[in-house]
């Protein structure tokens, strides 16, 4: 019992101590309330959350922070970067509900929807088709209902003999030779796993249209960060993200963008692997 009394009192003086250190910093320079709705009319306009009338509390304050605070601290990128971002993470977490609102915010801003469909085709080979099919019949309704005429324009550049060759050569141009001496080192029995990244993750889908090579690093990272438990993966495409071009601050924007849908816990884990990768200078 005394080691339990010991430890209860340990967290309460570290919560004390970290809430001193931030009390000053955590003031805001800029009116939450205002800013928010501000944010959400233009997104939305006069539509109510589904649990507007059902739970008042939590809609205003799912307003505050997503439309406010986030909003303003994920500057880094644009309205489009933010949104698809956002799309890719929350069809990786299979939210069909959430995916719809955001999707109909995105259009309403003028976010285009062959890139909101772009970002889907982009998470599809770290989320699975179960997942992204999923995503692409809500975006679908959502397009439908907003006028858009299905299908939408093809965005492939590579067929069946040059989709490996431009795999890999888009697989290296991001992460270096060292995927050859992976290749070559590969056991035989799974090698085709190997084929599969070349030809499928990157030849059927980084060398697609519309998206250009650092947004397609930004909703990868999104996706995996989305998904948990997979920090050597991340790890990776945070270098990728670093090796296209995208800075630290584009970064912590896509992690900013998608931290209220994913929660604390997967927020720090990431955050701890861009500051591994990504040190602030």
């Amino acid at each position: 019992m005394r080691w339990k009394k010991i430890l209860s009192l340990s967290m309460l003086c570290i919560g004390a101590s970290c809430f001193a250190a931030s009390s000053d910093v955590a003031a805001k320079d800029y009116d939450r309330v205002e800013v928010s709705n501000r944010n959400y009319d233009r997104m939305f306009g006069g539509k109510a959350l589904p649990i507007d009338k059902t739970d008042p509390e939590m809609a205003a304050t799912l307003k505050r922070y997503v439309y406010g605070d986030n909003i303003e601290q994920s500057k880094a990128l644009n309205d489009t970067d933010r949104e698809l971002v956002r799309i890719a993470c929350l069809a990786t977490l299979g939210s069909q509900k959430y995916l719809e609102i955001e999707t109909e915010g995105a259009l309403k801003i003028g976010v285009k929807p062959i890139e909101i469909r772009e970002a889907i085709y982009q998470v599809t080979p770290y989320i699975g088709f179960a997942r992204s099919v999923d995503a692409l019949e809500t975006i679908d309704k959502v397009f439908k209902a907003n006028g858009v005429k299905l299908p939408l324009e093809n965005q492939a550049t590579v067929d069946e003999s040059t989709r490996f060759d431009k795999g890999l050569e888009v697989q290296i141009g991001i992460f270096g030779d060292h995927i050859r001496e992976m290749r070559k080192n590969a056991p035989s029995d799974a090698a085709h796993f190997n084929d599969d990244l070349a030809e499928f993750c990157f030849g059927d889908t980084y060398t697609r249209g519309t998206l250009d090579l650092k947004q397609r690093e930004m909703l990868t990272m999104a996706a995996i960060a989305s998904l948990g438990g997979c920090e050597p993966q991340l790890k990776g495409h945070i270098a990728g993200n670093k090796s296209v071009g995208n800075t630290r601050a584009q970064v912590l924007g896509v992690l900013t963008a998608i931290h209220p849908f994913i929660g604390f816990p997967r927020t720090l884990n990431a955050l701890a692997c861009i500051n591994e990768v990504m040190p602030p200078q």
